[in-house]
């Protein structure tokens, strides 16, 4: 019998690698495909106005040398990586959970001039690429930074193969209750810059999350927090956000086939990241560290 399951195990790794190793990039879309949000479609024209053509054309140049990619992949990651800066001109707590994505940034960073010039024109400030400080991941920020990054952008299976999935960590019943009850000033402090050029995004972002946190259906708290301290992988709590979300977030064939990618990988994020340090119970600081180390 041992040896049925050990061959059983056998094939699935086999055919989950072989999947993984085939999977393909489609056509990139003309745009990074943004909500209808106030203000965002400004937010990422200036990103776009702020990366020059020589410079992108240099970074293009040096990862096709220093990195075997797929036909389209790099399109792909560096909508991503458009995707992630986005993300740090509107949040307090920007960590990278792709290690894809954070590879071309890497790039960009070779080109220390032009980085530069690119960063001081978007944010007004050096965007730094910090070091690990933690051993392990956050899944409560890997949950809140899905949930913001589903808000704001259209998900297609290309993302969520970068990503290596979306929601596999549930975003903490703290927060759902926060963004349900908290003045816009109060979310501002916790989870967003104060001084961002983009305050009018910013206000429809927290508008738009407000909205879906009271569209969470059998949403029980104290429930919710005592399935999670039994589950070690704290995926209860998925079954109550996940699906509000998937109506109106996902242009993908299939919801299901987004959740048995998810399934299969780890959300743990990179070494690397942006802003400030968030914990478990969504309060902030303001020193310069990233999310929790290995690798995903």
């Amino acid at each position: 019998m041992a040896w049925l399951v050990l061959f059983a195990v056998v094939i699935w790794f086999i055919l989950f690698l072989s999947k993984k190793l085939s999977f393909s990039f489609g056509l990139t879309p003309k745009s990074v495909e943004i909500k209808p949000l106030k203000g965002l479609k400004k937010l990422c024209d200036n990103l776009e106005h702020s990366l020059s053509e020589s410079y992108m054309k240099n970074v293009e140049e040096r990862v096709n040398k220093e990195i075997k990619l797929k036909e389209n992949e790099y399109k792909w990651r560096l909508l991503d990586l458009k995707r992630y800066f986005i993300l740090t001109s509107l949040l307090k707590e920007s960590p990278m959970f792709s290690e894809k994505v954070d590879e071309l940034w890497h790039q960009m960073l070779m080109f220390t001039r032009e980085y530069g010039d690119f960063s001081k024109k978007y944010l007004g400030s050096f965007l730094h690429h910090s070091p690990n400080v933690k051993e392990l991941s956050d899944p409560d920020l890997r949950g809140f930074f899905d949930w913001v990054y589903s808000e704001l952008f259209i998900i297609r299976k290309e993302n969520i193969h970068l990503y290596k999935g979306f929601f596999r960590y549930p975003v903490h019943p703290k927060i759902i209750d926060e963004f349900r009850s908290l003045p816009e000033n109060q979310l501002i402090d916790l989870y967003f810059k104060s001084d961002s050029k983009y305050m009018s995004t910013v206000l429809t972002l927290i508008s738009s999350m407000k909205k879906t946190a009271n569209g969470v259906k059998d949403y029980d708290k104290g429930v919710v927090q005592d399935k999670m301290k039994k589950s070690k992988d704290r995926k209860d709590y998925n079954a109550m956000l996940v699906p509000f979300l998937s109506v109106s977030y996902f242009h993908y064939e299939e919801f299901s086939s987004y959740m048995k990618i998810s399934s299969t990988s780890s959300s743990s994020c990179t070494s690397c990241g942006s802003g400030s340090s968030c914990n478990s119970t969504s309060s902030c600081s303001s020193s310069c560290s990233s999310c929790g180390g290995g690798g995903d």
